[in-house]
């Protein structure tokens, strides 16, 4: 018998909450496979691959067996996306579909926002148990919070092992920290903890190390694009690579407050601050020789902060290049000379800036 599971469009949905609650996560992820279902109702240019596969899902009936549908307000695409699925139901466009619930956890500094953020993730809580049919406890959500934690912990000796002389290629982390959101937290810390240690015993790789930034990837092709010019991609920016763990959920006499902070301060994504992501880039460039900028057609809001970012890199002299094309299609042949060109201006950085 198939476990129960709830589908997320994106990983701003507390999966502890999700877990107390007696389900499997999955996250919306995108793919380069076609969505002819979904491109017959959805334009052009404003939802990103993982959304458009999510309404294919939906529409074909293959999320005919989840719990729930819970789209976080994490972009203006996912929050249409959620306006969209309910309005398939509406018509009976799609017939299959478990309930739809919009996650509203908002990620601003307000004086309000974190008790409005603690109503939004009790009501998540209260939906999910309500679906279940048992309402975990204050200790239930501590012990997730702690097998979480757990895993978390593991999931940074991963990213330790890019940082400063990397040990592991990006094409080859990357979908080991991405697990980080589906898999049980007890099989993840095995699983990264074994991986771990094989890569802390392998010779450094002596590649230019690549900073992977802007819109948010969640697959690996273009860390495969970068990496087949001789490059290490040593660091991403959003919740599936370096930003899968993030901090510890505190542990502490409400778990849902805590999950609650936790989310709104460490979850990456369209609506993540800009100073936030700002700060975090700045930080990690000292750690890299290149920077590779995504912006996807798809994609509203970090192309705005593209100017600032390239007067940095060009005040420090990093090399860069963008990429406006889907992140899951195979770059275009004038791409990858662009990340040739890149990696050969960052090879011959001094060596003092390469550690």
């Amino acid at each position: 018998m198939q476990e129960p599971y709830v589908v997320a469009s994106w990983p701003s949905v507390p999966v502890e909450i999700v877990r107390a609650a007696g389900f499997r996560a999955v996250i919306a992820r995108g793919a380069p496979d076609p969505t002819p279902a979904a491109d017959a109702h959805l334009e052009p240019g404003i939802f990103p691959s993982r959304l458009r596969h999510l309404v294919e899902d939906a529409l074909l009936g293959r999320l005919s067996d989840a719990v729930r549908i819970v789209l976080p307000r994490t972009s203006d695409a996912d929050y249409k996306c959620f306006l969209y699925l309910r309005e398939f139901v509406r018509r009976g466009v799609a017939t299959a579909l478990a309930p739809i619930v919009l996650f509203d956890l908002l990620q601003s500094r307000g004086a309000d926002v974190l008790a409005y953020d603690v109503a939004r993730t009790r009501a998540l809580l209260d939906e999910l148990s309500s679906a279940s049919g048992r309402m975990p406890s204050a200790d239930d959500l501590r012990k997730e919070i702690t097998r979480a934690n757990a895993a978390r912990a593991a999931a940074r000796r991963l990213v330790g092992l890019r940082c400063t002389v990397p040990r592991v290629a990006g094409t080859d982390v990357f979908p080991l920290l991405a697990s980080f959101w589906e898999m049980e937290p007890d099989r993840y810390v095995e699983m990264a903890s074994d991986a771990a240690s094989r890569i802390a015993a392998r010779p450094p790789l002596t590649g230019p190390r690549v900073l992977l930034t802007g819109a948010p990837v969640d697959g690996q092709t273009l860390h495969e694009a970068i990496e087949s010019h001789g490059a290490v991609v040593v660091a991403e920016v959003g919740p599936w690579g370096s930003g899968a763990a993030g901090d510890d959920v505190r542990i502490d006499d409400d778990p849902v407050a805590a999950l609650a902070d936790k989310y709104r301060a460490d979850s990456i994504g369209a609506r993540t601050p800009v100073d936030s992501l700002r700060r975090w880039t700045e930080s990690t460039l000292d750690e890299v020789d290149a920077v590779v900028v995504s912006l996807p057609p798809d994609d509203a809001v970090f192309g705005w902060d593209y100017p600032a970012l390239r007067d940095v890199l060009k005040a420090r002299r990093i090399p860069h290049v963008c990429l406006c094309g889907d992140p899951h299609q195979t770059p275009t042949p004038a791409d990858h000379a662009a990340l040739d060109s890149m990696v050969s201006a960052a090879s011959t950085l001094p060596e003092a800036r390469r550690g």
